[in-house]
Order: C-alpha cells, then sequence, then structure tokens
C-alpha cells in the first residue's frame, strides 16, 4: 500500500492548524454561551449552544487528526469578545459560523484539492456545510427571541419539556410543566431544531 502524500510545508497543513484552532475556540466560545443562556433561563439556546460546541469539538478532531506533527505557523485573528447577553451571543456566533466555517473552510477545501488533498477537502465541505446549518439555526433562534416566538406560537404547537419530556400542545408552554415542576422556559416546540 503507497504512503499518504505528506502535507508538511502546505498551504492545506496550514488550513488544517488553522481550522483545528477555529474549531477549538468556537467549542470554548459556545459553552461560555450555553452557560450565559442558562443563567438567562433560555434553556433550549443553552442545549443548541452545547450540541454547537459537541460538533465543533469534533470538527476540531477531525481536522487535527490530519495534521502530522512540529510546529505549524498560523496567523490568524481571533474573535476576543466578551461574553455578552444571549441575544448578543448569538449574533456574534452567526457571524463566525459564516466567517470561520462556511468561508474558511469553502476556501480551504479549494485549496487542499489544488495540492491534491481530495479526502481533505472533502472533510473541509462537509464541515463548511454544517456550519452553515449552524449559523441558519442560530439565525432562527435568535430571531425567535427577538420577535417572542420561542415560547409563544400563532398556531399550536406540540412543546416538549427539556426536563422530563412531558409534551403539551398549543400556542405556549404550559407555566409550570405538571410533570416536573419546571417553569416554561425548559420547553421547546418540537421541531425546532435543537
Amino acid at each position: 500500500m503507497a504512503k499518504a502524500k505528506s502535507i508538511k510545508g502546505t498551504r492545506t497543513e496550514k488550513n488544517l492548524a488553522a481550522a483545528y484552532l477555529s474549531e477549538s475556540t468556537a467549542y470554548s466560545r459556545y459553552v461560555f454561551y450555553a452557560k450565559q443562556a442558562n443563567k438567562e433561563m433560555f434553556y433550549p439556546v443553552e442545549q443548541i449552544f452545547q450540541t454547537t460546541a459537541d460538533n465543533e469539538l469534533h470538527h476540531a478532531k477531525v481536522f487535527f487528526k490530519y495534521l502530522e506533527g512540529g510546529k505549524v505557523e498560523v496567523p490568524m485573528d481571533i474573535d476576543a469578545g466578551v461574553i455578552g447577553d444571549t441575544k448578543s451571543n448569538l449574533a456574534t456566533a452567526i457571524s463566525e459560523e459564516e466567517s470561520e466555517g462556511v468561508e474558511q473552510y469553502t476556501e480551504a477545501a479549494k485549496v487542499a484539492e489544488e495540492e491534491g488533498f481530495d479526502e481533505i477537502a472533502s472533510h473541509f465541505r462537509s464541515i463548511a456545510e454544517v456550519e452553515s446549518h449552524h449559523r441558519d439555526r442560530f439565525e432562527r433562534y435568535l430571531k425567535m427571541i427577538e420577535d417572542g416566538s420561542l415560547w409563544k406560537r400563532e398556531k399550536p404547537v406540540t412543546w416538549e419539556c427539556l426536563v422530563c419530556g412531558y409534551q403539551f400542545e398549543g400556542t405556549e408552554p404550559p407555566k409550570v410543566c405538571p410533570g416536573c415542576d419546571h417553569p416554561y422556559q425548559h420547553y421547546v416546540a418540537i421541531g425546532d431544531d435543537i
């Protein structure tokens, strides 16, 4: 079996290292944002941030596994922002998913392909698609918070308690869950894509 072509010294190596750093910082940022959402009782958003953090950690591992060791110089900008309120954290996440995920990885895929690393290019493209999904989901939740529809809908939907699983149909979840006595903030509308 032929040995795989080395990435050492290639632009793809730099892109992989940058992607690993981007995903690692996104993981940390989303864990911080999840804790802030919890403090504000936006429990569905907390779950979204935590789920996305878990995704980002796995993306970091994908990129890390392609690296071959040693040092790689990677000049890059890092979001040195603060942990804001949940609305501002969602806005930051939307921007980061677009620039760090979709744009960065789409370009990295082109470079990997040019350098003959088709498998790596495929991973960059696939993860760019995931980052696009993350961005879209963050946009939906920011809109729901802004327009007041996170826990209020025009038509009845099925709400599920994130604590005990109790389901309720209506335009709003119950003020207090009849199953576990947690407040309505622990409910998510089924289909809201957590």
